[in-house]
């Protein structure tokens, strides 16, 4: 998890720099590429978007924190299905 957050912090500091060039872009693209893979979801937008959007005036610790909430509430999400308990797979086999 300190990698993930090492990640966040990161990408706040960039996602911050007033002169976002190309190379910068690119950059962010890379971190959030990253911390999609350390959280185990897919890279789509509908995960980017969960740190991507930062709040003007929220610190940085603040920012890091509600990321991880968010990103892991939402992972619990993306794999649990309640559709598909162990009664209804055991019954398909």
């Amino acid at each position: 998890m300190d990698y993930v957050e090492s990640l966040l912090e990161e990408y706040f500091d960039v996602s911050q720099t007033l002169q976002l060039g190309q190379e910068w872009l690119e950059s962010l693209l890379a971190i959030e590429e990253e911390i999609c893979w350390e959280f185990n979801v897919p890279t789509t937008n509908k995960f980017r978007d969960l740190f991507r959007l930062i709040p003007s005036g929220i610190s940085k610790e603040n920012y890091v924190a509600t990321s991880i909430q968010i990103l892991s509430r939402e992972k619990a999400r993306y794999y649990y299905k309640p559709n598909h308990t162990v009664y209804h797979q055991s019954k398909a086999a």
